[in-house]
């Protein structure tokens, strides 16, 4: 990370030079302004400056795999799949299927064979090429993240990061100081490893073997030792360190990592969402209410918080922790507003409502289940109806 940062402070100089100074600008230095702005979830400035970057270096497929992974990402972005569970409180009813983009999926998909393409000219040519190896080898990474995550298709995405995988094993015997090819063997070890061992037969069977001990130890190589994946690396140990409920470690990382890329929220929320999942509400409350604070604030990266989803979980942990006045006031912050989610608005009348009944407040609960029920959701609603008729006996 700290490789990156100095870089991105030549950037900066490099970028603010004169006109004549600037046409010699190396490429790089608008790559890493653009990686910069990635983790930052500013896809369109991303792609920008990694265009600009392309302009003198066109053919570079580490290049063109980084403008590819922005597009990617903004897709995975705009269809929530980078939120996780950070909104737990309202995720089990706006959660929906991811509904790709055609035409992106198109263009991402074509740039992936673009890259190959180049690539496997390149080692044609000659096969000891490490930078082709690696580029070949991180687009079919790229390839194995969309497979998964939106096309859902699990052993498709699984031959495609075993072939990632190999390139990049075969990589680090060529030169095994080519440290940021430890991050795809990395996370592959760490996934085959971490397969039930019901169904563990089937993967050996078809040549996938991995450690989950070996999948650690390479991907804290690649956060320490890399040159451009640090942050992923890091980002990667933390889900990692969350699933094997080391929670603590999980926030040292989420911590660092937000701090260097201080306009994302998703980074700062996950902490958050790490002190729910080890049942520390009341510090996970402190984060959200830092959260809320920033994006009332307009705190640089902040107003891409859906604020009615914030609030929703910063009421439900007032309501779990049994501090009515602040739920019903964080709850209020989304029935108010306007451009509020309806089904958001109706779910936190529902919450408001087991509110009032906790306190004894019989006539504000019946009102509140009533104004639910005449909403057109069928799920807040039927449950509205329920909990009418379970007053009025």
């Amino acid at each position: 990370m700290h490789g990156a940062t100095v870089a991105l402070l030549g950037a900066v100089c490099l970028l603010g030079s004169s006109p004549a100074a600037a046409e010699h600008v190396d490429p790089w230095v608008y790559a890493y302004k653009g990686l910069d702005h990635f983790y930052n979830l500013e896809y369109k400035e991303s792609q920008a400056a990694l265009e600009k970057a392309l302009e003198s270096d066109p053919d570079n497929p580490i290049l063109r795999n980084f403008l590819t992974n922005a597009y990617l990402f903004e897709e995975l972005y705009r269809l929530r799949q980078l939120e996780g569970n950070l909104y737990s409180a309202s995720n089990t009813f706006l959660k929906e299927k991811p509904r790709p983009d055609p035409e992106r999926m198109q263009l991402i998909r074509r740039r992936v064979a673009e890259v190959k393409q180049i690539c496997e000219a390149r080692l044609a040519k000659n096969p000891r090429d490490t930078e082709a190896l690696y580029a070949l080898g991180l687009a079919y990474g790229i390839e194995a993240n969309y497979t998964f995550t939106l096309d859902k298709k699990f052993l498709d995405a699984l031959r495609l990061g075993s072939k990632a995988n190999e390139l990049h094993e075969r990589l680090l015997k060529l030169d095994p100081n080519y440290h940021d090819a430890r991050l795809i063997p990395g996370l592959y070890h760490y996934a085959v490893g971490s397969i039930p061992r019901s169904v563990k037969w089937l993967a050996f069977l078809f040549g996938y073997r991995g450690s989950k001990e070996e999948g650690l130890r390479l991907l804290q190589e690649a956060m320490v030792k890399g040159k451009w994946v640090t942050s992923d690396a890091a980002i990667l140990l933390a889900v990692i360190y969350t699933r094997e409920n080391q929670h603590a470690y999980a926030r040292k990382l989420l911590t660092s990592i937000s701090e260097y890329f201080p306009r994302n929220p998703l980074f700062f929320m996950e902490v958050g969402r790490s002190f729910e999942r080890e049942g520390k509400h009341q510090d996970a409350l402190g984060i959200y209410l830092e959260a809320a604070r920033r994006l009332d604030a307009n705190a640089p990266g902040y107003d891409k918080v859906p604020r009615e989803r914030l609030y929703y979980e910063i009421g439900s942990l007032h309501q779990r922790l049994g501090q009515y006045d602040n739920a019903l006031a964080a709850f209020a912050q989304v029935i108010e507003r306007a451009d509020s989610d309806g089904l958001l608005k109706a779910y936190s009348g529902l919450r408001r409502g087991e509110i009032f009944q906790a306190q004894r407040r019989r006539e504000l609960a019946l009102a509140e289940y009533e104004r639910v029920a005449a909403l057109p959701y069928e799920g807040p609603r039927r449950e509205a109806e329920l909990r009418l008729r379970a007053m009025q006996r």
